[in-house]
């Protein structure tokens, strides 16, 4: 059912309708309405034992935007062969395409820039691209980056570069983009369910769809929504109950289109009440503009229905305690135009900086609770270097922590927040072994197509996440894929954090078309080759390729006479201003809005 439309346009929500229970739409984050009866629960991840996030992306520099994440439950060796294969297939149709598309739009553009080659034939130049004002991408000195890469002032600090000196670019040439998230919809000691929620942007609106898989736990067996149902006969009748349930639609939907097919039904969980939940895709069985479109199927009908597995599902579904309850779709998943969030406080004027009046190496501000030793390090006397992992916590994070207490060396991570909330021991551990934790929003959107009460609601849901497992809140964030935009430099500004890019790519990420992210030496030749004074290295803790990789980097780097040291202690006393963007101490910031 997972397919690439081309249709965009707003999606609206539709109101809920009696029968089986239509709705389409979402809710605000945490509030039950009990009245829907497609609203879903899904379990907190971090109370299943042996669950972590898997992540797949491209990196920074592909000419398109991917990152999808899957879970890894331990001991469950079919779960895991089975969703990486489904993040492999929607990968590669997602390539296949985009490789058939002839939009100018999804040209790739310059890595260091996002602006197309002046002689690609677009018709567009460097400065009409300059004043465009949709957004800007960190990684690469010179032409483009939005910073002057000129020494700090002789204090030491960075210097502000007003806004109109950095690099905007169009929403033209903004990047497709895939981005697959996960949500457990039931979690027992006999099954477990996986909702894999999707979204594609390809130059013409965002569009959304959905997958869940259960897996019976007794056997190592994985099956799709249609194995909830006891064979052919059961799913027919289902997809006639489904269809009944749209007859107060009308025209609105096409209920012909709803058929008894394992494609067709390839979305079903079940809610607290343990009716049966079927949902379609974007554009699926009606007008884009629904947006989502879900049946609730009565329990009573659905229940003779159900296969062995489907019961078990039924059954966790509604005995199940310690739930969280969330909408269907979640903080960065509607791009809709909606109204700017209201109620935020921003940071007072008295607030000390980011790094100054802090515990060194922490990037929090003073008086929160004790951490690893104090150490000082004077990076304008020193030869520091600052080590960055995007993307986690991982299966590969706790290896790495080894690898850098082993190596000496601080780090900063900046964790995605559906992968920190499955993980807080492994936040937990960054802290207490002088790592700095930052922000890299909650599900790796591209923010730049997010407007701003979605950008502020994600990065403060991931904010919760990480204090409440470090203890300390974040006052770092990278956007994902280095790109902002007005708006995400004044969402940094409200919810109070810096926003941190890089200045080498050491390119990493074992999707990369060009990168080899799966060859230790090579990521270690590029993190090595492109190192110098104050700079910071981007890498990922979700590859193990790049963990492999580290002891012989902290081994370089140490010969060449680099510390390590963490992002705050980068820029010393001088500290990080939130709602700036910075690329490391070498260069300017760009000022917020």
């Amino acid at each position: 059912m997972h397919k690439l439309r081309f249709l965009g346009g707003l999606a609206l929500l539709a109101l809920t309708a009696g029968g089986c229970g239509l709705s389409s739409g979402s809710h605000e984050r945490n509030t039950v309405v009990p009245a829907d009866p497609t609203l879903l629960d899904y379990v907190n991840p971090s109370t299943v034992p042996g669950l972590t996030s898997r992540s797949l992306s491209e990196g920074e520099s592909a000419p398109r935007y991917v990152h999808i994440t899957y879970p890894q439950l331990k001991g469950a060796p079919a779960l895991g062969t089975a969703l990486h294969k489904e993040a492999e297939r929607q990968l590669h149709a997602f390539r296949t395409a985009l490789s058939a598309a002839s939009s100018d739009a999804l040209r790739p553009r310059d890595p260091g820039t996002g602006l197309k080659d002046k002689d690609s034939g677009t018709g567009l130049n460097d400065k009409k691209d300059k004043d465009s004002g949709a957004g800007y991408r960190t990684g690469s000195a010179g032409r483009g980056t939005g910073y002057k890469a000129s020494r700090p002032p002789a204090d030491g600090g960075a210097r502000a570069l007003p806004l109109s000196e950095s690099v905007f670019t169009s929403a033209s040439l903004r990047r497709p983009e895939l981005n697959v998230q996960w949500q457990l919809t039931a979690a027992s000691p006999a099954v477990v369910g996986v909702r894999l929620r999707s979204g594609e942007f390809v130059g013409y609106g965002w569009s959304r769809s959905t997958r869940t898989f259960w897996y019976d736990r007794r056997h190592d067996r994985v099956v799709g929504s249609a194995g909830l149902l006891a064979g052919k006969p059961a799913l027919q009748e289902a997809a006639r109950l489904v269809r009944e349930g749209l007859e107060s639609r009308g025209q609105a939907v096409d209920r012909g289109s709803v058929t008894a097919t394992q494609d067709r039904l390839d979305s079903m969980a079940f809610n607290r009440m343990g009716d049966l939940v079927v949902e379609f895709d974007d554009c699926e069985i009606g007008s884009c503009s629904l947006g989502r479109v879900a049946v609730a199927v009565p329990a009573w009908q659905i229940q003779p229905l159900l296969s062995e597995t489907g019961r078990l599902a039924q059954a966790a579904a509604t005995t199940a305690p310690g739930k969280t309850v969330l909408p269907p779709f979640t903080s960065e998943d509607d791009p809709a135009d909606l109204p700017t969030a209201t109620g935020i406080t921003a940071p007072t004027e008295d607030k000390p900086l980011l790094g100054a009046g802090s515990r060194a190496g922490s990037g929090v501000q003073a008086g929160a609770p004790v951490g690893p030793p104090r150490r000082h390090v004077d990076c304008a006397r020193a030869k520091c270097i600052a080590l960055t992992f995007d993307d986690g916590p991982g299966p590969d994070t706790p290896r790495l922590l080894d690898e850098l207490r082993n190596g000496d060396a601080r780090a900063t991570f900046f964790a995605v927040g559906t992968s920190a909330e499955a993980n807080p021991s492994v936040l937990r551990r960054m802290h207490d072994e002088g790592h700095v934790v930052g922000n890299h929003s909650w599900a790796h959107r591209d923010l730049t197509k997010l407007p701003l009460n979605r950008i502020v609601d994600g990065f403060t849901r991931t904010q919760d996440v990480i204090t409440a497992g470090t203890g300390r809140m974040p006052a770092l964030a990278r956007p994902p894929y280095g790109v902002a935009s007005p708006d995400v430099l004044e969402a940094a500004r409200r919810v109070g954090v810096a926003l941190v890019g890089w200045d080498v790519d050491a390119r990493d990420t074992p999707e990369d078309p060009e990168g080899r992210g799966e060859d230790a030496r090579a990521i270690t030749r590029r993190a090595v080759g492109g190192a110098r004074d104050n700079a910071i290295i981007l890498l990922h803790d979700t590859n193990s390729a790049t963990v492999d990789a580290v002891p012989d980097i902290l081994k370089e780097l140490s010969g060449k006479g680099y510390t390590f040291v963490t992002v705050p202690e980068l820029y010393g006393s001088p500290g990080m201003e939130a709602g700036h963007f910075y690329r490391s101490a070498t260069a300017g910031k760009v000022n917020g809005p």
